[in-house]
């Protein structure tokens, strides 16, 4: 089978995690950079990647790399491509783009002139046009530049892998569940090991835990993905790894625990913990983690408030690390926040900080 270059996109902090990924999937030539991971593999691989990956973003396939220093070398290679090749006529594209360079400044513009080249292709080929769609295109077409280098793309992935198809509605604050996934991953939980979120608000991270310790693919429900229209898709292929990849789940006969002291996020938790059918493996509890029963040998991953979107309380910081001494003997605990000077309060020294962004957020 044919081999391509790859690409999986992720957040700040997690490009160890999602190398790891791929080199258990089979991934071959896996180079880190910045939020990203190259790789190459078939067409099974692509499917594979977007169904298996817990932190990746998307996956590219890339179309042609090549230099440009300015707007008309830029079109002219973009024109080059064949793509009627890729797409036909009656579909519809759009254009998203990543711009590091001093030869172009805005990352719209390069979009713009990248539509207006494939564009320009179809008419002078075909005389007609196909349609551009912001919100629902049949392609995304990804263009990455890097000063003069720039490399086209398919997105395969369609909308980004973090939207796995559980979370009911808008939460205030909620966690990226990329992050969330890379964030137990790097926490490097066992399975044996009582798993506390004890500000669980809607649920996410204790629902990608859930979904890590008895290996369901995060995106194994998932509706369609950008390569499902690609003129190479293999229905019987993919319906082949599909099922291939709903048996490799496990038994997992523990709990997960989830406290929460608003009554509408635990209600939020739950409907998100049903819609993923993870119900049996996740306890939600409407107690206050400062005023929590104690607990030995556990180990607490949470996302405290930031003060950003949801008030902070005086010395709430120092609270959780009163309650984690307390309370919570022979345990670790993970906290992510971009509060640095309230994390000092916490009076724990940590063993281990790693550097991730929760959205524009340092933490």
């Amino acid at each position: 089978m044919k081999l391509y270059h790859l690409i999986g996109t992720t957040m700040f902090g997690l490009e160890p995690i999602l190398e790891k990924e791929l080199t258990e999937l089979g991934a071959q030539n896996i180079e880190k950079s910045n939020r990203a991971v190259s790789f190459t593999g078939d067409l099974s691989l692509i499917y594979k990647a977007n169904i298996k990956l817990r932190t990746a973003l998307k996956i590219l396939k890339e179309i042609k790399s090549f230099n440009a220093k300015n707007e008309k070398e830029l079109y002219r290679q973009v024109c080059h491509i064949k793509w009627h090749k890729i797409l036909d006529i009656s579909n519809t594209f759009s254009v998203s783009s990543t711009v590091y360079s001093k030869y172009f400044n805005h990352s719209k513009y390069v979009s713009l002139v990248v539509k207006d080249a494939i564009v320009d292709h179809f008419k002078k080929k075909h005389d007609q046009r196909p349609s551009v769609d912001l919100k629902n295109p049949d392609f995304n077409i990804h263009i990455h530049i890097s000063n003069n280098k720039c490399t086209l793309s398919l997105n395969s992935s369609g909308e980004s892998l973090h939207k796995r198809g559980y979370r009911a509605s808008n939460f205030k604050a909620p966690l990226n569940e990329v992050l969330a996934a890379g964030i137990v991953l790097l926490s490097n939980w066992v399975t044996s090991k009582k798993l506390i979120d004890p500000m669980c608000g809607s649920g996410t991270l204790l629902i990608e835990a859930a979904l890590i310790a008895i290996n369901r693919a995060p995106n194994i429900y998932r509706d369609s993905f950008g390569f499902q229209k690609w003129k190479d898709y293999d229905q019987n292929l993919y319906e082949v790894i599909k099922n291939e990849i709903e048996k490799e789940e496990v038994k997992f006969d523990k709990k997960i625990y989830g406290f929460d002291i608003s009554a509408s996020a635990l209600l939020m938790a739950k409907q998100n913990t049903e819609n993923m059918q993870l119900e049996k493996y996740i306890e939600l509890d409407g107690q206050d983690f400062i005023k929590s029963e104690s607990q030995e040998d556990a180990i607490l991953i949470f996302n405290p408030p930031y003060g950003k979107r949801i008030q902070l309380k005086p010395n709430y910081y120092k609270e959780i690390g009163d309650t984690l001494k307390q309370k919570y003997i022979n345990s670790s605990a993970w906290l992510i926040s971009s509060e640095l000077d309230e994390l000092k309060k916490v009076g724990l020294k940590p063993s281990k900080k790693i550097k991730l962004y929760n959205g524009p957020l340092e933490c």
